[in-house]
């Protein structure tokens, strides 16, 4: 039965889980403190250490901000082996990292609490946010950074659309890296391990002045893949990413700074790490490449070559075949940001960038040695975004506010060419040769939020931005010759535009009930905005006209989130426990699903669904040197309505929603003369999810869990450190992704993407 609560009650809801939280935790855990330090009285040292986030377009205390927030600092990424965002599932409840079908991989899929997306297009906005150094980055290819010199992540659970803006439905990414500073200092990282992997990271920092400051950065990361082509050696999940970063910073007076960086990215591989798990030799390609039609027989096949259940994987590092299958992403950016601070009531900060990339990408989507059906996508991104933000304090500090103003502009381009086993258009199917899209977004927004505190423990934060989406496609689609099977004028083009605009608003309430512990609750809408579907080809026989069409569009889509939470650091901040409740109220949900009749995957709108969940974490350093972490994550995901979507009912399972995942820690500092010796080790698990929105095309993945472990030596004055380390420890055969063609209506193959075996290693840093 659905569950439905009116959006009053939803709000009681939230406070009542605040109530609930007080009732059971306050007496047992923050009452019996009443006689303990406060936390700036106690030793940083011997307890959990003060986080500052800029979650609220400000810097603020992670345990202060009234927002599911997990920070990660650059020294425990590397405690626990984060190698890059696609790592972060394992840090943060109800968070997942994993491939977008279609991608490479270095394209991010980002779900939090089973809000993302599943596919990559041009067309298809992202349902996490992810932004670097507070630039928003509109397309998932590139989104699975490499951790090189980062200062922080940020993980934001919830809707972030009144700060952030559209596409943060689920939340927001940030990845802030380590600015130019007035020292001498730098770093050089290098890893050796399994897969013939050799990774050389390192940065320089050079005060050119006492105001002046420049740092390079860059890294080169390499290793083999860990899936092997039978028929040309080919390997799949291999990784060649290249970077640099060039920043400068300018203290052009004691309130002014100048902030300038410049980056290239070059990420090449094999293609995604998939395997064919299942071939149905009824299907649509598979009976082509053989030379029969699947209506009578009039299809003309390009091969007359068997493709059968011989190319099924046995192991899920064993596939058959590779054949032209490769990603490569050749990307850019640079970005200013003049800060500039008036007085304590009046700031002004301007954020401009742009970014240009490059993406080519093969798939070789039947896996084997058969050119059954092979694609091939070349995109040009292109980003330009500028944003002024005002922020202050006013009425004695008790009225802190930030403001702005936004602006977006993206012209995405792809081309596309389909190899298929059939070569002309039969019954309901046609076969298009190359497709042609080009798009372009304009977005603007402003935006208001601001803390009143109204006593020294009791605050409200309000909040609103209102957004406005302009967006224009035009498609082309040449097919072949009906008759003949030659490439040739027949297909379709077609254009459209359309716009959308929304009220984005946020209310939090925020009680600081001791020192130690924070009580919040709030309300936020979220918003994703709508789009532009590739164009619908009318059907007239064997005939394809080629019709001047208008696009179709499909709906924005918006999240109502109710949230409840407690803030608290216990027994002299030897213990962090923060606990947070959410039920989030989602309309007209974007669902991708693809049209076997126009061989093209689109967006389409559900009525209606719902999550409801709790997410808990805990840091505990109980004796000196020894710190334990973990997290829990519980989500229930239901569709409410799903109206006339096609593909799914209201019993369908809502994709990227494992009920539970959790993650274990622990290390422990031993000193050793002036250095000292630290073994760590950690554990995260998911329970079983699908991976795609409909129920014909998704896979229903088993839960996982994955061990991780570190001895870490680290020389007086950390001059250096030395570690070996292991990731996927018992070696774990899992799968992270994956997509259902074996349905007697395509090509004929279900594809999984493999998680990778377990790995030895050795990083070896010198600092100076």
């Amino acid at each position: 039965m659905a569950l439905t609560i009116s959006r009053g009650r939803k709000f009681l809801f939230s406070a009542a889980t605040v109530g609930v939280c007080l009732n059971l935790f306050i007496p047992h855990a923050v009452l019996a403190q009443t006689a303990s330090a406060t936390a700036d009285e106690v030793d940083d040292d011997r307890g959990v250490p003060t986080i500052v986030v800029t979650a609220e377009r400000r810097e603020s205390n992670l345990q202060d901000t009234p927002i599911a927030i997990t920070a990660i600092g650059e020294d425990e990424l590397r405690q626990k082996n984060v190698e890059s965002l696609l790592d972060i599932g394992a840090l943060a409840p109800n968070v997942f990292a994993g491939s977008q079908t279609g991608g490479g991989g270095q394209n991010g899929g980002f779900f939090i609490r089973g809000i993302g997306q599943d596919r990559r297009n041009i067309t298809f906005d992202q349902g996490v946010g992810v932004y670097v150094d507070g630039v928003f980055q509109s397309r998932s290819d590139g989104g699975f950074l490499g951790i090189i010199d980062v200062e922080r992540i940020e993980v934001l659970r919830g809707p972030q659309g009144t700060l952030f803006g559209k596409n943060t439905i689920g939340g927001a990414i940030q990845y802030i890296t380590n600015k130019p500073s007035d020292d001498l200092t730098g770093y050089i990282d290098g890893t050796v391990g399994e897969f013939d992997r050799i990774d050389i990271k390192g940065s320089v920092n050079v005060p050119l002045s006492d105001s002046v400051f420049v740092k390079a950065t860059g890294g080169w990361l390499q290793r083999d893949g860990f899936i092997r082509s039978e028929t040309d050696d080919v390997r799949l999940g291999d990784e060649d990413f290249r970077y640099g970063k060039l920043q400068f910073r300018a203290l052009l007076s004691d309130d002014v700074t100048l902030d300038i960086a410049a980056s290239r990215t070059v990420s090449k591989n094999n293609g995604r790490a998939f395997i064919a798990d299942l071939i149905d030799t009824n299907d649509i390609a598979p009976r082509a490449a053989r030379g029969e039609g699947p209506f009578g027989g009039n299809v003309p096949p390009k091969l007359f070559a068997v493709y059968d259940d011989r190319f099924e994987s046995d192991s899920p590092y064993l596939r058959s075949s590779n054949l032209r299958s490769s990603y490569e992403y050749k990307g850019y950016d640079i970005s200013g940001t003049l800060d500039i601070g008036l007085t304590e009531a009046f700031n002004i900060k301007l954020i401009t960038a742009y970014m240009d990339a490059s993406i080519e990408a093969q798939s070789d989507w039947d896996a084997s040695p058969v050119r059954v059906f092979d694609v091939t996508d070349t995109s040009q991104l292109d980003q330009f975004s500028q944003e002024i933000q005002f922020s202050g304090r006013l009425f004695d500090g008790r009225l802190n506010y930030v403001s702005g103003l936004y602006y977006l502009r993206e012209t995405p381009t792809t081309l596309q060419s389909l190899d298929a086993a059939f070569t002309a258009r039969t019954g309901n199917f046609p076969n298009p040769r190359f497709r042609a899209q080009a798009q372009k977004v304009d977005s603007y927004a402003a935006f208001v939020q601001a803390t009143m505190e109204f006593t020294d423990a009791f605050s409200v934060t309000a909040g609103l931005r209102y957004s406005l989406d302009e967006k224009s496609l035009i498609t082309g689609t040449l097919l072949n010759d009906p008759v003949t099977g030659a490439a040739g004028d027949f297909g379709f083009r077609a254009s459209g535009s359309d716009s959308w605009s929304d009220f984005s608003p946020r209310l939090a309430l925020q009680y600081q009930i001791t020192p130690e512990v924070m009580a919040y609750a709030s309300v936020t809408k979220g918003f994703r905005s709508g789009g532009i579907n590739t164009a619908f080809s009318p059907i007239r026989g064997a005939v394809i006209d080629s019709t001047d069409l208008s696009q179709q569009t499909y709906d924005p889509e918006t999240v109502w989130s109710y949230e409840a939470g407690l803030r608290t650091d216990l027994f002299d901040r030897r213990a962090r426990v923060n606990l947070t409740g959410f039920y989030a109220d989602y309309e007209d949900q974007q669902l991708t699903f693809f049209n076997d009749v126009l061989n093209f995957s689109l967006i389409q709108n559900a009525a209606s669904s719902y999550r409801l969940g709790g997410e808990l974490e805990v840091q505990l350093y109980p004796v000196e040197g020894l710190a334990l972490s973990g997290n829990l994550g519980y989500l229930k995901a239901r569709y409410s309505d799903v109206g006339d979507a096609v593909g799914l009912t209201n019993d369908s399972i809502v994709p990227r929603s494992p009920k539970w995942t959790y993650s274990l820690s622990a290390s422990y500092e031993i000193p050793i003369g002036d250095g000292s010796l630290v073994p760590s080790t950690s554990w995260n698990y998911r329970s079983r999810q699908s991976t795609t929105s409909t129920d014909g095309n998704t896979v229903l993945l088993d839960g996982y869990g994955l061990l991780t472990a570190r001895l870490q030596y680290n020389a007086p004055g950390d001059l250096f450190s030395i570690a070996a380390f292991a990731t996927n420890l018992t070696d774990k055969q899992y799968f992270i992704g994956g997509i259902d063609f074996a349905n007697e209506t395509f090509i004929g193959v279900r594809q999984l993407d493999v998680g990778r075996p377990r790995e030895f290693g050795v990083n070896l840093r010198f600092n100076f």
